[in-house]
Order: structure tokens, then sequence, then C-alpha cells
């Protein structure tokens, strides 16, 4: 038995020699590598402004010229700028990428079964707004979620012909997903000036999303504009969503119409009453924000009934907010609680740094 506990201790014992060394030598490694790169940081970056303005830069024989670590360093360099530059100076970059073949090796990468070089080679072709089929993209772009979004922006960058709806119908490809943060702001992008393909794919296939997407969904409509002919027909799925037996869902349409007031027959086809006497207060809460958003007569009215009336504190204070931003002054009440509402409100209005803060 003590032989066992001391062979053990020794195999333990030699194993951390092994890792401990093993770290060292990766630190060593690192440290050297980063001060190579940054030598070779202060030598590219001055080289490819200077030849930004030159009138034959001669991309690829300069390129050719570079070591392995300049040459990763200039990629590097130039994918910073691409994000940040426009007019000549991007097209010159874009010229750059083009002559030393980055271009070429971002769309052969999408075929590859590394998951990291796809999703390298998306990253390349959004920056240099490089059209890419569908066929292609869809091919090989739609195992992962990752991918789909990726090939969403490189759809969106390019502005191809159709890219909204192309591409939103990337980024819900499946419907047992939720989106990452990315994909959203590419869904919001794609759909923010005119939000009919969302719609359209969303009334079409919307019945067999899960709830993650289907509420993300209509979340990004809350902040896109809807088509401005035949508003009606095509908000009407989102209308008949306030009967969904999950109160996120029917949150989510109250939050989808928020943004189509200016429609009468939006506003008329929305039971409003229903819709602040709902069980859940998040979607009374909801329903509080949208009637903020239209800012008439008839929703200041239902908004001073939901500062007097509304059990929930949160969904209350919604309501009291929201009318605070019209000329209807709020309202007195012999209830505390309805009075500790107001008085929040007031004080947010006179301090709004001192309140959002909590200091006292």
């Amino acid at each position: 038995m003590t032989e066992r506990l001391w062979i053990a201790f020794l195999g333990i014992l030699a194993a951390t020699a092994v890792v401990g060394a093993g770290t060292l030598v990766l630190s060593i490694l690192l440290a050297r590598f980063d001060r190579r790169r940054e030598a070779a940081r202060r030598v590219v970056r001055p080289a490819i402004l200077s030849r930004l303005y030159r009138p034959s830069p001669e991309w690829a024989t300069w390129y050719e010229g570079l070591s392995r670590i300049e040459r990763h360093v200039a990629r590097r360099t130039v994918a910073t700028y691409l994000r940040r530059l426009r007019g000549r100076e991007r097209e010159e970059l874009t010229r750059f990428a083009k002559e030393v073949g980055i271009d070429e090796r971002a769309r052969s990468s999408l075929s590859s079964r590394l998951l990291l070089n796809r999703l390298r080679g998306l990253v390349w072709l959004a920056l240099l707004e490089r059209p890419v089929s569908q066929q292609r993209l869809r091919e090989h772009c739609t195992d992962r979620p990752e991918t789909r979004a990726g090939a969403a922006r490189v759809v969106y960058a390019s502005n191809a012909s159709h890219a909204d709806r192309d591409g939103t119908a990337l980024l819900c490809w499946d419907g047992d997903e939720r989106l990452s943060v990315f994909a959203l702001d590419t869904l919001y992008r794609l759909n923010d000036d005119d939000a009919t393909a969302l719609l359209s794919l969303a009334a079409t296939e919307g019945t067999w999303w899960n709830e993650e997407l289907l509420v993300q969904a209509l979340t990004v409509l809350g902040h896109c504009r809807a088509p401005g002919s035949g508003a009606g027909t095509h908000l009407e799925w989102i209308r008949s969503l306030l009967e969904h037996d999950s109160p996120r869902i029917r949150a989510g349409a109250l939050v989808a119409l928020s943004r189509q007031g200016w429609s009468r027959s939006v506003r008329e086809r929305v039971p409003i009453e229903r819709a602040i006497a709902d069980p859940d207060p998040d979607v009374r809460t909801a329903a509080y924000e949208l009637l903020g958003r239209w800012n008439d007569e008839t929703s200041n009215r239902w908004l001073e009934y939901g500062v007097r009336n509304d059990p929930s504190d949160r969904s209350r204070l919604a309501a009291a907010r929201r009318l605070s931003r019209s000329d209807r002054p709020l309202p007195d009440s012999p209830s505390d609680s309805v009075e500790r509402t107001v008085a929040w409100v007031r004080a947010e209005h006179r301090s709004p740094r001192r309140v959002a803060t909590g200091w006292s």
C-alpha cells in the first residue's frame, strides 16, 4: 500500500513538473512573439499609411517582402482600418486585400471543415463588402448559428439584391435557436428601414419558431419601420399574438406594435383595454410603453387609469413615467402606493441622476 502511494506521489510530482515547465516555455514563447509583433507593428503601420496615398502602392510586391509575422500584423492592421475608414482610403485597402489574395482565400475558406477558418473568412468578406452567392452561403454556412450570423452579416455588408430577405432567412434558418447579440444586431440592420422581410418570414414560419426566437423577432420589429402600404395586413399576425398563451409573447406583440401607432387601422385593432387588464405585469408594462409612444388623448387617459389602478409597482411606474412625458399632469390619489409612484417620477424629473443612481 505504501509503495503504491509513493508511486502515485511521484507520478503527480512528475506531472506537475511537466505542466510547470510547459507553462514556463509557453510564456517565454508568447512574450517573445509579443515583442516581435510589437516591433513589426511599428514598421508595418506607418508603411501602410504612407502607401495609401501613393499613385502606385505596389501592394503585392511590398507584401511579399515582409516576414511571416509582419504579414500577420499587416492583415490585422488592414482589418482594423477597414472598420474605421471610408472613401478613397477604404477603396485602396480593399485593393490591397485583392492584390495579396486575402479576399480569394476568404471565399475558399467557407468550404473549410474548421469552424474557425469559416468564421475568419466570413469576417473578411464582411469587412471587404464582397458579395457571395446565396447558394454558396447556404451550402457551407447554415450548419451552425455562428456561421449563419456571419453569412447574414456578409449579405448585409455587400448590399446585394434582396439582402434583407436573404439575410433574414439565414438568421432564422433554425427556428429552435435563440439569436446571439451579434445576430440580433444584424437582423435589426437588415430590417431597420423596411421590416417587410422579417414580417413576411415571421407571418409564414413564426408558428414553428420557439418562444425565444419569436420574442426576439418581435423586439426587433418594435424598432423597425413597417411597410408604408398595407401595414394592417402585414401586422395582422402580430395582433393575433395578443391572445397567445405565453405572457412573454403577448408583451412582445405589444412591443412590435408600439412603433406602428401612425396607422389608424393598427390603433383601432389593438385591444388596449384587454392589454392593461392582462394578469401578467410585463404585458401591462408593455401596453403602457405602447400607449406612451402613441401619445394621443385616448392613450394618455389609459395611462392615467394605469397610474391610478395598476396593482403592480413596476407597471404603475411605467405608466407614470410615460404619462409624465405628455402634457397631462400626474394624478393625485389618496392611495399610498400611487402617491409613492407619483412622487418618485416627480423626483426623477427634478434630479434624474440622483434617483437613477440611488443617491440619498
